[in-house]
């Protein structure tokens, strides 16, 4: 091993950023060259360091505040992550309105339609958000 860190020191090191999944994690040791991968997975599950349910939770929230996106999105971006989900349980209108609002200016329809189909939003979701957008306005 190249690295002179315990491995648990080098994970928490990479846990000090953000939460990670169990995956990014695996993946970060295996680059570090860590041998005991499992024990140190292992052990940071046993003191809750890991903890994927946790992380999708934080992820969704996270992701809800700064950048909101549709469920296809947010479940794309956790299956890259190592998290398969077959369900989320958000509210997509209200984060399309949140989407709609950090944005703010749109051209017209079919440009606030992209946006929302960019962000993973169904389109059932853009449909309702893009009426409920013109119908305020007006």
């Amino acid at each position: 091993m190249k690295n002179k860190k315990s491995p648990l020191e080098n994970s928490f090191h990479y846990l000090s950023f953000r939460s990670r999944t169990e995956k990014e994690m695996r993946d970060y040791l295996k680059k570090k060259e860590v041998l005991e991968i499992d024990e140190t997975i292992g052990k940071l599950k046993e003191l809750d360091f890991i903890n994927d349910q946790k992380f999708v939770q934080e992820f969704v929230d996270s992701r809800s505040k700064n950048k909101p996106k549709g469920k296809k999105a947010l479940m794309i971006e956790l299956a890259r992550k190592g998290i398969k989900v077959k369900d989320l349980d958000i509210n997509e209108d209200e984060l399309a309105k949140k989407a709609m609002l950090k944005k703010k200016i749109f051209k017209d329809r079919n440009q606030l339609q992209r946006f929302l189909y960019s962000r993973g939003f169904s389109t059932s979701v853009i449909e309702r958000a893009v009426k409920a957008w013109y119908n305020s306005e007006e």
